[in-house]
């Protein structure tokens, strides 16, 4: 049997894996064990010891810091701040670190679909499509700094694909479950959160925006078969759905659950999508969308251990 760590163990992508893990065996990928790094220790709550099904170890650790990693068969890369020099230096200390291991390992990096840039409207975006600065400048602030971070960790993982080691890259878009709705900076949260408070449900945008919303288990599901890839040639797939919806028709798939009433801001006519093409993934790994849009939400609600309708 095989060890997976985790580095950002205590983010959306580690807190998936182990909500999985609670539900479902990872014996199809032959883990039995998975270590998560991240600077806070998960929380002994999200760690019930009758219902784990994989041995889950929880380590505090900075990856900027550390000296050695974990004995582990299989990595994922998923630590993350919003300061673009602690992630250069975090991911700088693991390629040193991971050099250090034998190239048998299988390296998983969970990069963004924010690296294509702003992209026309309606546009489903290929692993092929082409990554220009101008793109990347059209962005603003975070989403800028965001997205060049996430090139910059891109060529480093490519570096070690040339050194012989079996990497991947999962370019991954926009996402729904029961973490997810915990963070208040998503619209999607914001919509169910107003909704469970009997508030009215509010579109903060004055554009069309069109969102696809991947169900956190099929995430799971689709980084462990991208990890299980990984070869030194460095295979990079979009991570996400493409069953996409305005927000509009999404605040109105909430309110339906909740009968709350919907606010709109929209102005404009101007259409703003963030869509990927997952042809690949579906061809090549014969991966699919097991949960749809409207069960999704309906799941992740349901997993936020509150009271609705």
């Amino acid at each position: 049997m095989k060890t997976l760590t985790i580095i950002g163990g205590n983010g959306f992508f580690g807190r998936s894996i182990i909500d999985y893990s609670i539900k479902n065996s990872l014996y199809k990928w032959k883990i039995n064990k998975i270590i998560c790094i991240s600077r806070k220790k998960i929380k002994k709550e999200f760690l019930p010891k009758n219902l784990l099904k994989t041995k889950i170890v929880s380590i505090s650790a900075d990856i900027r810091s550390m000296k050695n990693l974990p004995k582990s068969d299989y990595f994922i890369y998923a630590a993350n701040s919003k300061n673009m020099n602690l992630n250069i230096k975090g991911i700088n200390n693991f390629k040193k670190l991971i050099l250090k291991e034998p190239k048998k390992v299988k390296i998983l990096f969970t990069s963004s679909g924010a690296v294509y840039g702003k992209t026309k409207p309606g546009i489903k975006i290929k692993e092929n499509h082409s990554i220009q600065l101008k793109n990347l400048n059209a962005l603003k602030g975070y989403k800028k700094n965001y997205s060049k971070t996430k090139i910059l960790i891109e060529k480093i993982f490519l570096q070690l694909s040339k050194k012989k080691y079996n990497v991947s890259i999962a370019r991954c878009f926009t996402f729904i479950g029961k973490h997810i709705l915990e963070k208040k900076d998503y619209a999607i949260s914001n919509f169910i959160s107003n909704a469970i408070k009997n508030k009215k449900i509010i579109i903060k945008s004055k554009v069309n925006v069109y969102r696809s919303f991947m169900y956190s288990d099929d995430l799971v599901e689709w980084l462990l078969a991208i990890l299980m890839k990984s070869t030194s040639k460095c295979p990079i797939y979009n991570v996400g759905s493409d069953e996409y919806l305005s927000l509009n028709k999404t605040a109105l798939i909430v309110s339906k659950i909740f009968k709350a009433k919907i606010i709109s801001n929209i102005s404009k006519n101007e259409d703003v999508s963030y869509l990927p093409s997952i042809d690949k993934a579906k061809k090549n790994l014969g991966l699919k969308i097991k949960i749809k849009l409207r069960k999704a939400i309906f799941l992740s609600i349901k997993n936020l251990n509150r009271n609705y309708p």
